[in-house]
């Protein structure tokens, strides 16, 4: 018998109108809830070493709730984060990337912040002060992006202001240690929307120039080195090798407006991973960045991630192919944390429940259609 879960995980699918039947509902979004966000606001990564909650969860789980229009859930969740990994104070302190329950305690565990969840974090404050017409929010975003620019990028030798991975532990001598898939185009553009007196601009060029440089052959990798010298080069440390981080690159590329800066390029460089997919029918787990060559197949998650980018293509059987897929293996919804995640972002992305402007601005159907 199906769960009720799978149940509303089918319906998620049976109907290309089914944003615009919904509105403000979001079914999956409440099963995301009831399986991995405790009462008090926690993103729980079920089944990992200590039960982590990651900074990433916090603020991917923030975004949805505002897509959602759940600002129940949004003030909860921000609640926790503020108090559990800023210690007390987010306008003070990024958010520390990983806590847990070691030894019967709940602690951080890595206080070293992560820059892709801080943006997230400021961008979703900053969408939902403009949704929901609260300055609160604005004001801790902007604190938020200017403590991000002072303490999470750098001005790198032949390229310029880069956005890092972390305050630490990302530069070795004259050598920098860097993450494509921590800088969502759409997101800078909004900051540099938002605040044009700060250098957000050209880190948002910047990083446009990073994403295609590093995807020569048509994936991007997750990791890479950049100096003077070499330029971006890969080696032991950061290999050739994209998988788990980098299919977060085609998806935020896929959810900027067809008239945003660098989208078309982007995702022309892309299009290999396209290809790939229909091709043969499979998302890769892994691709070679340097040589394009592709292996294994990926967690379901990954074809969810890729279900906008495949649209956008006009790839249709792909699409209906992986959602066949995601239809008999629905136990990811209520045990593996990534998955539901990259499913909640492709899913809803597809079926028009939220878009972005060339701006960068977050648009919902809860505040363009159902009013």
């Amino acid at each position: 018998m199906k769960t009720i879960a799978s149940l509303l995980f089918v319906l998620a699918f049976s109907t290309p109108a089914f944003a615009q039947l919904t509105c403000a509902a979001w079914p999956q979004w409440n099963t995301f809830k009831t399986h991995f966000i405790s009462p008090k606001g926690r993103v729980i990564d079920l089944g990992s070493e200590y039960d982590i909650t990651t900074s990433e969860g916090q603020s991917y789980a923030l975004f949805f709730a505002l897509v959602a229009n759940d600002q129940a859930s949004f003030d909860t969740l921000l609640e926790w984060t503020e108090v559990n990994l800023s210690e007390g104070d987010l306008s003070t302190r990024l958010p520390a990337w990983k806590w847990g329950i070691k030894e019967g305690e709940g602690k951080i565990l890595d206080s070293n912040p992560a820059s892709d969840s801080d943006l997230w974090i400021a961008y979703t404050l900053s969408q939902a002060a403009k949704l929901w017409q609260d300055r609160r929010y604005a004001v801790l975003s902007s604190v938020l992006a200017e403590r991000i620019i002072r303490e999470e990028t750098a001005q790198l030798p032949k390229l310029g202001i880069t956005l890092l991975p972390g305050p630490n532990g990302f530069k070795d001598e004259n050598t920098w240690k860097l993450n494509p898939s921590y800088a969502p185009l759409f997101i800078l553009k909004q900051f540099a929307e938002l605040y044009p007196h700060s250098p957000w601009q050209q880190l948002h060029d910047n990083s446009a120039n990073m994403l295609i440089s590093t995807a020569a052959k048509g994936f991007s990798p997750d990791w890479v080195n950049y100096n003077a010298e070499q330029g971006f080069f890969h080696d032991k440390h950061a290999p050739a090798l994209g998988s788990y981080n980098a299919i977060r690159v085609y998806l935020w590329a896929s959810l900027m407006a067809e008239d945003a800066p660098y989208k078309s390029a982007l995702m022309k460089q892309l299009t290999p991973m396209v290809e790939h997919i229909v091709s043969s029918g499979k998302v890769p787990l892994e691709t070679q960045t340097v040589t394009g060559k592709v292996s294994g197949t990926g967690p379901i998650g990954f074809g969810a991630a890729l279900l906008p980018f495949l649209a956008a293509e006009n790839a249709s059987q792909s699409i209906t192919a992986l959602q066949q897929q995601m239809m008999m293996d629905t136990g990811f919804i209520s045990s593996r944390y990534y998955d539901s995640v990259l499913y909640l972002f492709g899913t809803s992305a597809l079926n028009k429940r939220f878009s972005i402007n060339k701006n960068g601005e977050l648009i919902t159907n809860w505040s363009a259609e159902c009013q």
